[in-house]
């Protein structure tokens, strides 16, 4: 005897079915590509904000990433907000701008962190241990910089903006020193460079 329902086990979904329906019930990310001084990064967004900013070759690659970061999906956008890429140049610009961030799955002592972060002006830097003091956590400094190592949405939230208490201005998550060295100065801070060292010299801290 014919199982009536063998028809319907053997209609597959169409694969856009998914994202069209998260898409429209505001529960995917979605991103689209900025060009910046360091070159184009990739923004995620959700209903949240912001979840990601991240420098790859090529937007299949950011796909690739950020599903194994987060463990879902990010889908492009068709059109990008204009209310949301204009914020973001404003953040960019050091204006006001209503970004939110999707912080979920940090720790509180890690989104303490890159609150503080997002605190310091454009074209100031502060060191490591300013962030840890200003958190009740002087002690700290060495998480702070892992915080900030693991920040996902480096630029917004302005990690590059935290330098080492020498003077050096350490480590960055979006491309290494030479990115936060050419994103520093793009912000009007002063640098020496070290002889010697792929590394900069902040004339103040």
């Amino acid at each position: 005897m014919t199982d009536p329902f063998d028809d319907i086990r053997d209609v597959s979904a169409p694969p856009t079915l998914l994202p069209g329906v998260l898409i429209a019930l505001d529960l995917a990310d979605r991103y689209l590509s900025l060009d910046v001084p360091i070159g184009r990064v990739y923004v995620a967004f959700n209903r949240n904000g912001i979840s990601a900013v991240t420098q790859t070759p090529d937007a299949a690659e950011f796909e690739w990433s950020f599903r194994a970061q987060f463990g879902r999906p990010a889908f492009p956008v068709t059109e990008a907000p204009d209310a949301l890429l204009a914020d973001l140049h404003a953040a960019l610009a050091g204006k006001k701008a209503r970004l939110e961030f999707d912080l979920r799955g940090l720790s509180p002592f890690e989104r303490a962190v890159l609150m503080k972060a997002l605190e310091i002006p454009r074209g100031q830097i502060r060191p490591y241990a300013w962030i840890a003091r200003e958190i009740g956590r002087p002690k700290a400094v060495r998480a702070v910089g892992t915080a900030l190592a693991h920040n996902p949405i480096p630029l917004l939230i302005p990690c590059h903006r935290v330098v080492r208490s020498d003077g050096l201005i350490g480590n960055y998550g979006l491309g290494g020193p030479a990115n936060k060295r050419t994103l520093l100065a793009w912000e009007g801070v002063a640098l020496d460079p070290v002889r010697g060292h792929d590394r900069w010299k902040a004339h103040s801290v």
